[in-house]
């Protein structure tokens, strides 16, 4: 019988830890399934992926996620190695950053990334000779002391000491290898100086290998086995046929012309490793196989980059479509990868309730399809699940889903808005239909009626449960999809003349408010709470005076806060429309920039930022993400600034934010960036309109907790006391939202006594009232 075990989440101890993260805490979202590399040591395997690390303890199978959240410093990881010399793993990455860790620390060295170096600073491989790492990266090699963890020497050896793009690295008795872009090239240790470009020399002596790009090198049993990596045929197509060189020291031979890509080639103790991208095959020191592996279970696609043989005998794959394999023959395997989404793609994100749904189609500048395959994905109860082509057969032929709307009376119900196959409907995660312009008021884009494109941007619902549905370039641009399941579309002339429309927000007046991309606006609609057409209200907004006054015509995101105020995110920044109801009015209200004390000096918030995200949490306070500066909280009215994240000052993979959505039970806040999400347990959360399940916590706060201590389950806004049992105030404050915190601190800030404290809640005018307890144990 076959063995193969899946292995997706981390541990019970992980599994806790996050359902109760702790508020001003973060954790990552990110895909752990494609596995990139490889390496294992002390009692461990390293496997990494493009974003992050993991590691899976053999003694216990448990393993744990080693991410800019927990340490490393940086995401877009190019290689991992553990060092059996020092016992040291550094972990390397695509912009020269490179993390050493020993013994659970982590320490980053960021020479190469801070570097003047005007070329390709990525570290592409790893080679270990004793306490030193020669780093093999994009404009030559760097030599790296693990033990003083400080750079030793750096070697440029292309033309005349130029940048070359070293791939790989390894050693023999005598020299030095380099797999390069253009060659294979080695230097002598015996040199005096291998930093001077004249000790290096291209490997030329016949018979010879070809010209051209070799990606993995190693020494095995006396000879030198490099890959030619042969990517274009005479016609400049990319074929990817490559072929495995052996050097004896006289001359090069053919091992292997089967014409697989091959990705990795290692030695390991007696054995030779080498790693193609659809099978692994071992060999002894006498070039006899004695392992292959071309199959792991009928059901799972072998796509390997890497593996390594470990002293029990069992060879670790790290496989980009399952994580880490660990496999013993071809009958036994087992596989390991910690819970998350299937790729790092985030286009939108929404939560009802607790349940969240993300859509990571991707468009171009002109707004149309990237070709993005990858389905939505979908989160709950710590779970993540993916809805493509591979789950679901209905699911083929849909690509670049680039919107996920909830139904907030039915959390199983969920609209996917695709560009090309238009309105997918999945209840339960079935597909129950997919509208287009056979089924529907949908359109095909108008500027090609032939080509059977129906694009989705957006969707919402309005507070009767009709589906409001943007259709992008279509002739009748904005459909709805009625409560009681017709449809029904509407042309606005001339005004827009079939332009794209993206995101679209309902008010709680029935205002539909929608994004004109690519400079044109924000366009208005009412249709006046009849079904009619004679009687409808549409209005284009733009930078004039009395047509909206926007900052900028570049419009990106749209909210509707909690008192009903439109809050637009431009190019230039935040604007705001206080009285949207009048927008139909004789003399509307022009938006407004809000104005801010910075150093002494009246600024206007965000002027010179791109605002791609705006979201509203329990407290009402707004979350907005940017271009390339990352994400500010900002209070109500958006004049004082609460957080400021970014790169540089916290876990945030990207400044680049795509979508931003909470979870108003909890308070977390899910941010989409350009390299996956993340997430930050915040202090608000939704308010509710009598008092629920009132409770703190942590609750008993134990000695040596200064963290926040929360209260939930309030009554929105509430006022909270907090009183010894003698009933003496020593703390009162008002709810964000649904939730409390406390310090743990008096008025003096002094550190509150152990005993007993009780907490009275109530409503603005004392109608509605709640007590509970903390104990505090100092």
């Amino acid at each position: 019988m076959k063995k193969f075990a899946s292995i997706i989440l981390v541990s019970l101890f992980a599994i806790n830890a996050y359902s109760q993260i702790a508020i001003g805490q973060w954790r990552d979202h990110l895909p752990y399934k494609k596995g990139m590399a490889v390496t294992e040591g002390g009692g461990y395997v390293y496997c990494a992926t493009e974003d992050a690390v993991f590691t899976l303890n053999k003694a216990d199978n448990t393993f744990e996620k080693l991410s800019k959240v927990s340490g490393l410093s940086d995401v877009g990881v190019s290689d991992v190695k553990y060092n059996n010399y020092n016992g040291v793993v550094l972990v390397s990455y695509t912009n020269g950053n490179l993390d050493l860790i020993e013994n659970k620390s982590i320490y980053n060295i960021s020479d190469i990334k801070r570097s003047g170096i005007v070329a390709n600073k990525r570290i592409n491989s790893i080679y270990y000779l004793g306490k030193y790492a020669y780093l093999a990266c994009g404009f030559g090699i760097v030599k790296f002391d693990t033990d003083r963890k400080e750079v030793s020497d750096t070697y440029y050896i292309g033309t005349n000491g130029g940048y070359i793009d070293i791939l790989d690295i390894t050693t023999d008795n005598n020299f030095i290898y380099a797999a390069t872009d253009s060659g294979v090239y080695r230097a002598s240790f015996s040199a005096p100086n291998l930093a001077d470009y004249t000790a290096w020399s291209k490997i030329t002596v016949s018979p010879a290998a070809p010209a051209g790009c070799y990606n993995t090198i190693c020494a095995f049993n006396g000879k030198i086995y490099a890959n030619y990596s042969r990517y274009l045929t005479s016609n400049q197509t990319v074929v990817q046929k490559d072929t495995v060189f052996v050097y004896d020291g006289i001359s090069w031979n053919n091992m292997d012309t089967s014409g697989y890509v091959c990705r990795s080639i290692e030695t390991i103790g007696n054995y030779l490793v080498i790693t193609y991208n659809g099978y692994v095959t071992t060999y002894d020191n006498l070039s006899a196989v004695v392992g292959l592996v071309g199959s792991y279970q009928t059901q799972f696609y072998v796509d390997p980059s890497q593996a390594v043989r470990d002293s029990d005998g069992y060879l670790w794959i790290a496989d980009r479509a399952n994580g880490l394999i660990k496999n013993w023959d071809s009958w036994s395997n087992w596989r390991y990868a910690p819970d998350g989404p299937e790729t790092n793609k985030v286009y939108n994100l929404d939560i009802v309730n607790e349940t969240m749904w993300v859509a990571p189609g991707e468009r171009t500048d002109i707004w149309l399809g990237q070709y993005n395959f990858d389905g939505a994905f979908y989160f709950e109860n710590e779970d993540w699940s993916v809805y493509n082509y591979t789950t679901n057969s209905e699911l083929n032929s849909v690509r670049d889903i680039v919107d996920a709307t909830i139904d907030p009376n039915n959390i199983d119900h969920v609209y996917l808005g695709c560009l090309g196959r238009g309105l997918i409907e999945m209840n339960g995660g079935v597909v129950t239909e997919i509208w287009n312009d056979s089924n529907s008021s949908l359109e095909v884009r108008a500027d090609a009626p032939t080509s059977g494109f129906v694009g989705i941007f957006g969707s919402a619902f309005d507070d009767s449960g009709n589906l409001w549905v943007t259709n992008t370039l279509a002739t009748n641009p904005l459909s709805v999809r009625k409560e009681d399941g017709t449809w029904q579309s509407f042309n606005f002339g001339t005004l827009i003349n079939v332009l794209a429309l993206g995101q679209i927000v309902v008010t709680k007046e029935g205002q539909k408010w929608i994004v004109l991309p690519r400079g044109q606006g924000i366009l208005v609609f009412d249709e006046n709470d009849t079904w009619t057409t004679t009687d409808d209200s549409y209005k284009k907004l733009s930078t004039a005076a009395g047509q909206g006054g926007l900052p900028s015509n570049e419009v990106y995101s749209l909210q509707v806060d909690e008192d009903g105020e439109i809050w637009v995110g431009t190019d230039a920044g935040i604007a705001v429309f206080y009285s949207p109801e009048d927008i139909f009015s004789n003399n509307p209200s022009d938006a407004q920039q809000i104005l801010i004390q910075q150093d002494g000096h009246t600024q206007i918030l965000l002027e010179t930022e791109a605002i791609t995200w705006i979201a509203i949490d329990g407290a009402n306070r707004k979350w907005i993400g940017t271009q390339g500066s990352g994400v500010y909280l900002m209070s109500p009215d958006g004049t004082k600034e609460i957080y400021h994240f970014n790169e540089n000052n916290s876990p945030l993979f990207s400044n680049n934010i795509t979508s931003i959505a909470i979870n108003g039970k909890s308070g977390e806040v899910f941010i989409g960036t350009a390299k996956g999400i993340i997430s930050y347990k915040s202090t608000a959360t939704e308010g509710e309109d009598e008092f629920g399940e009132v409770y703190a916590y942590p609750n008993p706060v134990r000695p040596g907790y200064g963290g926040i201590i929360a209260i939930k389950g309030l009554v929105k806004d509430a006022d909270v006391k907090i009183t010894d049992i003698t009933g003496t105030l020593i703390y009162q404050t008002k709810a964000l939202g649904g939730q409390a915190i406390w310090d743990g601190n008096n008025f003096s800030g002094e550190r509150a006594r152990s005993g007993i404290y009780l907490v009275f809640c109530s409503n603005d005018d004392g109608t509605k009232t709640y007590v509970t307890k903390i104990c505090i144990v100092n």
